[in-house]
């Protein structure tokens, strides 16, 4: 089964799809309850902030955490069940929603608005925090992965990578909308970085699992 290149390919597409279901998800469930609640005093307190950001994060988390183990299922010999890799999964997911990407968001949007930095360097500052989300959810997930995989510390740094790169496609979609007021244009840029982050992901994750981390008996 390792050796099967059309799982890996499959490895690839169906984290691609988790992604955009995952991010698809959040920013769904964030822009409804904005709009359903927006003007009354619910929305003027951080509650419904603090409560959009943990459901996303389980959606997000919840969504990738069960496509991973449909795909890792398949290729470990020890009996592996969903319910620990998808709560896993889903809590590191809440934790970098809510410790990662605020204080990264706030913190690009102060320096752009004051002109202390570039698109380039807001890009720079997107991979810190893409790195840094990646390697909570790789962190969690290792003391599972451990039990199937030699030098399951790599899967971290996969992840870490992988959601870095990620960040990047999906920030540059963003700084994208500048340039366009067409909503279905919008749309559309951010499904393919969506599409395309996922892509990312699956390939730094599968070549890692493949290549550089052995199977255990």
């Amino acid at each position: 089964m390792k050796g099967d290149k059309k799982f890996w390919y499959r490895w690839i597409v169906n984290y691609s799809i988790g992604e955009l279901l995952g991010i698809g998800a959040a920013a769904s469930i964030g822009r409804i309850l904005f709009v359903e609640f927006s003007g009354t005093a619910l929305s003027q307190t951080p509650f419904l902030f603090f409560f959009i950001l943990v459901l996303a994060g389980a959606l997000e988390g919840i969504i990738i955490g069960y496509i991973q183990w449909r795909s890792l299922s398949r290729l470990v010999t020890i009996p592996f069940h969903p319910g620990s890799w998808t709560l896993v999964t889903m809590c590191a997911a809440i934790i970098g929603w809510l410790l990662v990407l605020p204080p990264s968001i706030v913190f690009i949007s102060f320096l752009s608005s004051l002109k202390l930095i570039d698109n380039y360097y807001s890009l720079l500052y997107a991979a810190i925090a893409g790195f840094a989300f990646g390697g909570i959810i790789g962190f969690a997930q290792f003391f599972i992965i451990g039990t199937f995989y030699h030098k399951a510390y790599l899967w971290v740094i996969a992840n870490a990578l992988g959601w870095m790169l990620s960040f990047n496609i999906v920030y540059a979609a963003l700084l994208l909308f500048s340039y366009t007021t067409y909503y279905i244009a919008n749309v559309l840029v951010i499904i393919t970085a969506c599409a395309l982050s996922g892509l990312a992901q699956g390939f730094i994750t599968g070549q890692t699992l493949h290549f550089l981390m052995p199977l255990k008996k």
